[in-house]
């Protein structure tokens, strides 16, 4: 993720978050309008910059649910969550996935991102779980 997109009432903003994104914006901009925010944004994501928060701007961009399955020995897909998310996810294959519990000695990396036809209304994950405790 690039960029977050915030901001109260009609003033939208828009926070670097990535190094690529604070060498071309340091400093959190501010647009006072939605058609302004709205070019900033088409033009960011036609240069490859991805944002959160996107759908604030531009309702075309909803969120889709975000389905999570851990793939066990024997590989096996088991359910272990859902959320939403933009269609144009922010995360890529390799990314380690946040949990809710930080000290299970263990973490979830993205194998596999599969949007297919699913795409419109659903994005699945398949994650591979691995021990990060120094237990070999």
């Amino acid at each position: 993720m690039d960029y977050t997109v915030g901001g109260r009432g009609q003033i939208r903003t828009f926070t670097a978050m990535s190094d690529r994104a604070k060498h071309r914006t340091p400093e959190t901009l501010e647009f006072p309008d939605r058609a302004s925010a709205m070019e900033f944004l088409k033009s960011s994501q036609q240069a490859e910059y991805r944002f959160s928060g996107a759908e604030l701007i531009d309702p075309e961009q909803k969120l889709v649910m975000n389905r999570y399955f851990a793939i066990v020995e024997n590989g096996q897909l088991v359910a272990c969550g859902q959320d939403w998310g933009p269609r144009d996810t922010v995360w890529e294959v390799g990314d380690v996935m946040p949990g809710q519990a930080r000290n299970t000695g263990g973490e979830a990396v993205i194998d596999q991102i599969l949007p297919g036809e699913m795409a419109k209304r659903h994005i699945a994950f398949l994650l591979r779980t691995k021990s990060i405790s120094g237990v070999n």
